[in-house]
């Protein structure tokens, strides 16, 4: 992300009315406002579905890029590496709401669950798909919109040796 102002701002500043946005194995660092502004300021409104795959970040440069899109109703994570904080992480402006669906959570994510768990999360549905030998996490999972959440949906997926 750090290279995404100077690599593709201009281009990213040219998608009016995007809808679903992925960021595919990606360094998700803090950047200026102003970078971070060029970069999606022309979907800041309009971006329903963000999609997160293979991903390198801090919890809070994760939470200053979700909170910056205030209209998504679906966020997709799939395997990330979670990097330490070089500060507290900020608060969410509203409450997050919709769909949230996570594939393949790995026992090296729970940190990661422990502070999203503590956000405010009002999710109506809730996917999580894990390694069937890694379940430590579910009581995080199960913190994640306890009060709202109508439909869970958890899946396994079997390693192969």
């Amino acid at each position: 992300m750090r290279d995404l102002p100077q690599d593709s701002g201009e281009y990213l500043s040219a998608l009016h009315n995007l809808h679903s946005l992925t960021l595919f194995n990606t360094r998700i660092e803090h950047i200026p406002k102003d970078q971070f502004h060029t970069c999606f300021s022309a979907f800041r409104g309009t971006l329903t579905c963000l999609s997160l795959k293979v991903i390198n970040t801090s919890f809070s440069a994760f939470v200053t890029l979700v909170d910056y899109f205030p209209n998504i109703r679906t966020l997709q994570l799939r395997p990330f590496v979670l990097e330490p904080d070089e500060g507290p992480a900020p608060s969410l402006s509203r409450p997050l709401r919709g769909k949230l669906h996570v594939g393949r959570v790995q026992l090296d994510n729970l940190e990661f669950f422990n502070e999203f768990a503590k956000l405010k999360l009002d999710y109506e549905e809730l996917s999580v798909g894990f390694l069937s030998t890694e379940t430590e996490f579910l009581g995080s999972v199960f913190q994640m919109s306890a009060n709202t959440v109508k439909c869970l949906k958890l899946t396994t997926e079997l390693r192969c040796g």
